[in-house]
Parts: C-alpha cells; sequence; structure tokens
C-alpha cells in the first residue's frame, strides 16, 4: 500500500471517529425525555413495543447507518477528485516531459472528463510545438551535423586507427581501426584459463573516457609539450614559415600491441591547443618479421662463413701444391663440393621457410577482389582496347597483395599476348584455391598456406609448340623495357608461383597466378577445392554500418574541480547495467551473464556495449532457464566470474553505475570482492526507486510497467543486454521528469531514492 493511500485512510477513519463521537455525545446529552416517547408511540402504533433502552439503541443505528453512508460517500468522492486528480497531474507530468504524444485517460466523473478533454487538446498543441521547433532546430543545424557526419564517416573508413582527444585526454571521437589495436583482448575460455582466475586488463576505448588508461601517461604528455613548443614556435614565426605541428611516437599499448603514433594538434579559435589527434599503425607484426629477419642473417652468416672457410682452404691447399697425389686433391675437391652443397642446401632451406620473413611486406594492402578484377578490367579496356571477360564465382574474396605491381605486371604479360597472338579479348577468372597442407593440416607444424588464383585465358589457335615454349619463357623472365616487373618477379613479390598452360585440343590458352589471400578466410571443410570465404574482421567492420563512434560536445572541457555528487544528471557518464542468475537467492545463486551498455551525454553508445556469458561452475535449474533461455550448454568453457568481473569493472570506471532493482545485482557482486579483488565503489542508482520518486501513487514498478508508461518498446526481455537497454531508456525519460521534480544534482537523486519506501529492502 502507497504512502499516500495510507496517509487517506488514516485522515478518513480519524474523521469518521470524530463524526461518530460528536454525534454520540449529542445523543446522550441532547435527547429529550419528549422526543422518545413521541418514538415509543410512533412503534407502538406499527406493532412494536420497545423500551427506552432500545429506543435509545434504534436512534443511535440510524445515526451509525447515516454516518457510514456519509464515509462511504466521501470515500467516493475521494477516489473520483482528489485521487483522479492526482493521477492527471502525473500523467501531464509525463507528457510535458518525457512522452509527448502520451494522452490522458477519459475514464473520469462529468465534471473532470471537460477538463480532460481539455488538457488533451493541450497536449496536441504541446506535441505540435515541439515537433515544430525540433524541424526548426534541425534545419538550423543540417549544416552542422553535414559536416559532423561528414568527419565522422571519414574517420569510421579510414584503415588506420583514428582517435580525437580534448587536452584532459578525454577520448572525443575515435574509429572502427582504433578500438581495435587499443581495446583488450577477449579472456581465453575457462578450460584453458584453469587456475589462472586474476587476468589482467587494460581499459577500454569509449567516448569520455581517458586514452591515458590504454597509451602511456608520460609518453602522451611528452609528446603534448613538444606539440605546444611547435605551436608557441609557429606563432612567433615571420606569417609564411612553416612549422611541424605534429610529432611521432613509438608505443606499447596497454593490451600488448606495438603501435606507431603520429601526434597531430587541434587548435581553438584562439589560437591554442584545445586537444590532439592520435593515428594509430600497429608495426606488431613488422618489428617481429624484422627481428626474425635479423636473427636468421646473423645466423646464416654465421653458418656460411664456416663452409667458406672450408671452400676456401681447401682451393688453396691445391694451388699452393699442385703436386700433392690424386687421391689427396679428390679428398679436397670432395670438401669443396660437400660444402657448396651444404651452402646450397642451406640457402634453400632458408628460402623455403623463412621467405616470407626475408620478404618486404610493407607494400601489401587488404583488397576485395571485385575492385582488382575491376581495376584491371578498366585498365585492359581503356589502356590496351582490349575486350574483357570477368568470371568470378565467389564475390566474397579478398586478397593481400601489392596491386599497383601486380596490375602493371598482369597488364604487361598481357600487351605481350597481344603482340604475340593477336588476340582481341581475354578473360579473367578469380576463385579460391586452398593447397592440401592447408585444407589438411601440417603435419610438420609449419603455417598453412591459402591462395587465390588469378587466371587469365585467351583464345590461341594453330599455335605450334615452340612459339607457345619461347613466348612463356620471354614473357615470365624479360622485363618490358620500363620499370614495371615480369610475371615471375611479381609472383616471388607475393610469395607464389606462375604457370602457364596450352591446350591445343580447345585451342585456348592462359596463365595463373597465385596470390595469398587476407587473413581471417579459412576453409569450411577439409578438402582441397574452391570454398567461399569472408571479409576479414577489421575490413568487415569497416564495411559495416557507420556507428556514432565520436561526441564533439566534448570538445567543452568540464570543471574537473567539480565534485561529482554536485554535477547535473545530464552531463555524467553512467554504465546501464544487468545480471543474470541461477536464481534469486543472492546468498547462494550465481552470475550467468552480465549486460552493460553506457550512456553518454543523453545517449546511448550502442557500439559501446559489456555482454558475457558466465560460466558458474554448478548446474542452471530449469527454472532459471524457463525465464531467461540460459541452458548449461551455452555456458560451458566460458569465462568465470573472477576472469570477467575485473572487465566490467574497468569497463565500468569513472561512471555511475545505474540499474532495475540493482540492490539484488549489487548483492551479488559484493559476494565476489573477495574472489576477483574488484570492489564497485562508484555512485549508484536505481530506476526502481526513481520511478517511486516520480510517481509515488502508482503500485506496479516493474520494468515493463516504467516502461509502458514512459512509452519505452520493450525488447530482448529477460535477457542481461536486453534489460540493461531497456533501463537505458527508461533512465533517459527520467531524467526530465527529475528536473521538473527540481531533483537536478546526481546527489539530489541518491537524496530522493533513500527517502523511497522500497529503498528500506535489503538482500
Amino acid at each position: 500500500m502507497r504512502r499516500s493511500q495510507v496517509s487517506y485512510l488514516l485522515t478518513l477513519a480519524a474523521f469518521l471517529l470524530v463524526l461518530l463521537g460528536s454525534a454520540g455525545t449529542w445523543a446522550l446529552l441532547r435527547w429529550p425525555a419528549a422526543w422518545r416517547g413521541v418514538l415509543q408511540r410512533w412503534l407502538a402504533d406499527q406493532g412494536m413495543v420497545v423500551g427506552a433502552a432500545m429506543t435509545d439503541w434504534i436512534v443511535g443505528g440510524v445515526l451509525a447507518l447515516a454516518l457510514l453512508l456519509v464515509g462511504i460517500w466521501l470515500q467516493r468522492f475521494m477516489q473520483l477528485y482528489f485521487f483522479r486528480i492526482q493521477e492527471l497531474t502525473e500523467d501531464l507530468r509525463l507528457i510535458l516531459a518525457a512522452t509527448p504524444d502520451r494522452r490522458l485517460s477519459l475514464d473520469a466523473p462529468a465534471s473532470l472528463r471537460a477538463l480532460t478533454t481539455l488538457l488533451n487538446q493541450f497536449a496536441d498543441r504541446h506535441q505540435q510545438i515541439l515537433y515544430d521547433q525540433a524541424l526548426q532546430v534541425q534545419q538550423a543545424r543540417a549544416d552542422l551535423e553535414e559536416e559532423r557526419n561528414r568527419l565522422a564517416a571519414l574517420m569510421a573508413e579510414l584503415s588506420e586507427g583514428v582517435v580525437v582527444c580534448n587536452r584532459d585526454g578525454r577520448i572525443l571521437l575515435y574509429n572502427v581501426r582504433a578500438r581495435h589495436l587499443l581495446d583488450p583482448p577477449q579472456p581465453a575460455s575457462a578450460a584453458s584459463r584453469e587456475g589462472d582466475d586474476t587476468p589482467s586488463f587494460s581499459g577500454y576505448v569509449g567516448l569520455g573516457r581517458s586514452i591515458f588508461g590504454l597509451l602511456d601517461r608520460n609518453a602522451i604528455t611528452y609528446g603534448l609539450s613538444r606539440l605546444q613548443r611547435q605551436l608557441e614556435r609557429q606563432q612567433q614565426r615571420p606569417q609564411g614559415d612553416s612549422v611541424s605541428d605534429h610529432t611521432g611516437l613509438i608505443l606499447a599499448a596497454a593490451n600488448g600491441n606495438l603501435l606507431r603514433i603520429r601526434m597531430a594538434s587541434v587548435i581553438g579559435v584562439e589560437r591554442t591547443l584545445t586537444g590532439f589527434v592520435l593515428t594509430l599503425q600497429d608495426i606488431t607484426a613488422t618489428i617481429q618479421t624484422s627481428s626474425r629477419r635479423d636473427f636468421l642473417l646473423q645466423s646464416l652468416t654465421e653458418r656460411t662463413r664456416g663452409g667458406l672457410a672450408n671452400i676456401r682452404a681447401a682451393i688453396e691447399m691445391l694451388e699452393q701444391f699442385p703436386t700433392m697425389s690424386a687421391e689427396r686433391a679428390q679428398r679436397f675437391h670432395t670438401v669443396i663440393q660437400e660444402e657448396a652443397a651444404a651452402l646450397g642446401q642451406e640457402l634453400d632451406a632458408t628460402m623455403r621457410n623463412f621467405a616470407g620473413d626475408l620478404r618486404a611486406q610493407w607494400r601489401f594492402e587488404e583488397v576485395h577482389g571485385g575492385d582488382l578484377i575491376w581495376a584491371l578490367q578498366q585498365h585492359l579496356t581503356t589502356q590496351q582496347e582490349l575486350g574483357v571477360k570477368v568470371i568470378m564465382p565467389d564475390e566474397s574474396l579478398w586478397l593481400k597483395v601489392d596491386s599497383y605491381t601486380l596490375i602493371h605486371g598482369i597488364a604487361t604479360a598481357v600487351k605481350s599476348i597481344q603482340a604475340a597472338f593477336g588476340v582481341t579479348t581475354v578473360a579473367l577468372r578469380l576463385h579460391p584455391l586452398y593447397t592440401a597442407q592447408s585444407a589438411q593440416g601440417s603435419e610438420a607444424g609449419s603455417e598453412s598456406r591459402r591462395y587465390i588464383t588469378l587466371d587469365v585465358h585467351w583464345p590461341s589457335p594453330d599455335l605450334s609448340i615452340e612459339a607457345w615454349l619461347e613466348w612463356q619463357q620471354q614473357v615470365s623472365t624479360v622485363d618490358a623495357g620500363d620499370a614495371t616487373l615480369s610475371l615471375r618477379e611479381v609472383a616471388e613479390i607475393h610469395g607464389s608461383e606462375v604457370w602457364f598452360q596450352h591446350d591445343p585440343t580447345t585451342a585456348q590458352s592462359y596463365f595463373r597466378l597465385l596470390l595469398p589471400m587476407a587473413e581471417g578466410q579459412t576453409p569450411s571443410s577439409a578438402s582441397a577445392t574452391p570454398l567461399t570465404a569472408t571479409p576479414p574482421p577489421d575490413m568487415a567492420a569497416t564495411i559495416a554500418s557507420r556507428p556514432e563512434y565520436y561526441d564533439f560536445d566534448l570538445f567543452q572541457p568540464s570543471d574537473q574541480r567539480l565534485a561529482l555528487a554536485q554535477r547535473p544528471l545530464e552531463t555524467l557518464t553512467y554504465t546501464i547495467f544487468d545480471t543474470e542468475t541461477t536464481g534469486l537467492d543472492p546468498q547462494r545463486d550465481e552470475i550467468i551473464s552480465i549486460g552493460a551498455v553506457r550512456v553518454l551525454t543523453g545517449r546511448i553508445l550502442r557500439q559501446e556495449l559489456f555482454d558475457q556469458l558466465i560460466d558458474p561452475r554448478r548446474p542452471i535449474p530449469h527454472l532459471a532457464t524457463h525465464v531467461h533461455g540460459i541452458d548449461d550448454t551455452m555456458v560451458q568453457g566460458r569465462p568465470t566470474i573472477a576472469q570477467v568481473l575485473p572487465r566490467f569493472y574497468h569497463f565500468a570506471e569513472e561512471t555511475v553505475l545505474v540499474g532495475h532493482n540493482v540492490a539484488f545485482d549489487l548483492r551479488l557482486l559484493a559476494r565476489k570482492e573477495q574472489v576477483t579483488g574488484v570492489h564497485f565503489g562508484q555512485p549508484i542508482l536505481d530506476t526502481l526507486l526513481l520511478s517511486e520518486v516520480l510517481q509515488p501513487n502508482e503500485k506496479n514498478h516493474e520494468l515493463e510497467a516504467i516502461a509502458a508508461r514512459l512509452g519505452v518498446n520493450v525488447l530482448g526481455r529477460h535477457t542481461a543486454l536486453g534489460d540493461a537497454l531497456v533501463t537505458a531508456e527508461v533512465f533517459l525519460r527520467m531524467i526530465p521528469l527529475l528536473r521538473e521534480a527540481g531533483i537536478r544534482t546526481l546527489d539530489q537523486a541518491l537524496a530522493a531514492a533513500r527517502k523511497t519506501y522500497m529503498a528500506r529492502i535489503t538482500y
């Protein structure tokens, strides 16, 4: 029973008792004997003979009945008017602050129905005014939004990682590649991490987060000081003299990646340093390859030096003693042959096993197969006036190649074909090819090799074998007289092979280049046949829909000295979270899922999510599975709570935690403090308590009921992430209502929540 209802009933009971006491006192003191006689005679005429005491009881009963009817009428009056007016007030507050499309119910007395209808008309006009204002604001900000979206799209499409920060190091913008380079690696499965329940995690990339949790603070501070000095020098230089406004760093990120960083200034309107831009390039693999190459060359040099010394010594002995016996000279010849053969085998093994490390990789880029074929087709049709037919059975192929060298090498070969055979059309065919080693696995433990074949077909009637062999030798080894490489050199650059085939029966010829497939594409079966591949993860993320990875309003620096509790609610950063468990007993049950989303400056950052299943190391009851749909097979092999909770702590650090009926979740988290060493000490808001603050007369404060009153669509209910997203929508609708109620800061919201009736519930 609500507090307002209790107060109402106590007030009504006290009022009736006062009336009853007053009436009884009057009856005892003022009831004249003559009136009693009149009543007795009237009852006698009706055939009922009663005494004086009974007459007094009859009068008292009639009076009590009259008071009861008055009380019933008063209660009905209060229900129809007093409480209905309170409901209208709360509904109007919702319309004004959160849900302008909501309308008042016409289920009311006739005297209030006309008022309700009139208020609905005002609500219609209010909604129309809001719509007109939003349209005007949208039109006024169209150019600004276009510029923002253009910049955000540009950042999202870049292959390099880009992070923009204000001077305090707070992230204002980032793209997909930056998140890939800086976010912590996903933990291994619970089975593979047995006995290692305390992993260390770096910070997360996110709007409003600090870059210093991801990169070394001292190095970034040093880079900022250099940028500041460059800006000061630029201001002191005469106009026209240029001064560098960027600096370069090589840093190890907190997740272990080695990054080459280019740091540039963001200059404000007053020519002051207001922020900085970081472009990130992962050089971990390059450094590792370079280190392996240096070690390989050093080892090869040392091994070769001994063999050459033996060969030189044998040759010197043969020169100094030309008259030595044939048997002894043969031994020196044998030494020379064996050492030369050993050196040759050593070089062959080195080139076979370490060709990838010896070959420069910096020019290679991930290219979509369709784009490569299109570029080659355009080059052949425009530059060489050839008809080109394209055969590409798989549209999802990605290659890692030097596209410029490849296109011009093939174009040179096709030009030779055109000159030698007079062809007017060629066919290009691109399809995947997996070697038997890659499909079945390497017994020797070497890396599997996956290729995409690029075939160039052309008609060749009446072609003799001699002419074919002569052309093949020429086109595969001889340059075209310019800087373009031959086909053999193009193949060597890509660590592959090229071969030629002529079929006299069909009068067709072709040459085939094996090209390396981009990382992330693997065969779907053990067969060595062409298979469908998918784009690599990084590129797939790049071509996805553009998310909101920027918040330019953060360029306005916040007052760091302002206490968190005194800051307005709309300026804070929140982590809205929810958990799913094996049951409803926080003393015994375990967490099996945590879902969370970040809210910043009134926006739900749907690209910054936390969604993790957890192995509880115990069976999940069927009753719990019926509620949230998570069974034992879904959590088997997942990380344990000791592995997940530190990650969630880093995800939620420096934010205000928000949940619905969050006391239950917090009790579960508190039980794991000793196991994980993680303590969530930040402020916490509960939408259940805030709903009671805003609507104290409502009986139902479940999440679905609150969402329905605030006009929030409920999707994904009873999943941790789904409930977190619904709670986030509800909380954002509550902030304007709290402001209308005079609750503007975090401290005020916490104080109001503590005064509610539900705040007394503990677990």
